[in-house]
């Protein structure tokens, strides 16, 4: 007999993919997506000073890059938060838990469900976007385009497994909003405090800005203990983008795209394993 049935999984993702389409998450995703790549690509391409009215793709992403670090996690923490601790709340999860099903089960589902909505969306979204793009100034660089599409994909992955991890743990509704709420602004302020340590640590705010000037190890193995900076600097690497966000920098060779592919997937893994200790020891 096989341990994890597909057959359950599909069921729970199904409903939970089913439950966002009927709620308009999906739509309103598209949406958003689309025009702030339209808005993006307007913008890159008035700061180029070039002919076209839209910039390049590789100009675009940079663009890209600050909104969608800000907004990817915004989502997944919304689809994810009340998952597990809201459904506890008001009995709808002791129901399901009375099929035959089990909870590593129910909770694979509901990742890849709402993930789902997350992967449907961005898909249509910046790939709708992508699109106008090339068909306006050129497709040189869809294939690093599609690697952002997918890096974007994989972001929403991460924060909705912390979400799911967290509404794992708290036993309500609102400590799961609080802990959302904890999670996203330790993402927005994590940068900050490390440049405030780069700041403390002897280096001026010139000297930051100055092209290349050698920047610490330590600030570059920074970047695997956040989400939202592994995402950034996956980006920069799959379009070879070295000036970001007012400075340049030389990105070491050992933070290839390959190694950061990789500390995502750890930050999607692990919070999903401690999510399942959580679940498999609450009393619903």
């Amino acid at each position: 007999m096989a341990i994890i049935n597909l057959k359950s999984i599909y069921s729970v993702a199904k409903k939970e993919f089913m439950d966002n389409l009927r709620n308009k998450w999906i739509i309103a995703m598209m949406i958003i997506f689309l025009l702030l790549t339209i808005l993006a690509s307007y913008l890159a391409g008035g700061q180029a000073g070039g002919e076209e009215a839209f910039g390049g793709m590789g100009d675009t992403v940079v663009s890209l890059l600050s909104i969608s670090t800000l907004l990817i996690p915004i989502i997944a923490i919304m689809l994810g938060y009340s998952t597990i601790s809201g459904e506890a709340e008001n009995g709808s999860l002791s129901i399901v838990l009375t099929y035959p099903v089990k909870r590593i089960e129910v909770l694979i589902g509901k990742l890849f469900g709402l993930g789902s909505v997350l992967i449907f969306s961005i898909v249509v979204g910046f790939g709708a976007g992508g699109l106008i793009i090339a068909a306006t100034v050129g497709a040189s660089e869809g294939l690093a385009y599609l690697s952002f599409i997918a890096l974007t994909i994989m972001l929403g992955f991460m924060y909705l497994s912390l979400s799911i991890c967290i509404s794992s743990f708290c036993k309500k509704r609102v400590t799961s909003i609080a802990g959302g709420i904890v999670l996203f602004f330790w993402a927005m302020i994590y940068g900050m405090i490390i440049f405030g340590i780069l700041l403390a640590s002897g280096v001026s705010f010139e000297q930051f800005l100055t092209p290349g000037f050698a920047y610490p190890d330590w600030l570059f193995a920074s970047v695997f203990f956040s989400p939202g900076d592994t995402y950034q600097m996956a980006v920069m690497q799959a379009f070879g983008i070295s000036q970001a966000f007012g400075f340049t920098m030389e990105i070491p060779e050992y933070m290839s795209l390959g190694l950061l592919v990789f500390a995502q997937f750890i930050w999607l893994i692990i919070p999903l394993i401690l999510a399942y200790r959580f679940f498999k020891r609450r009393d619903i």
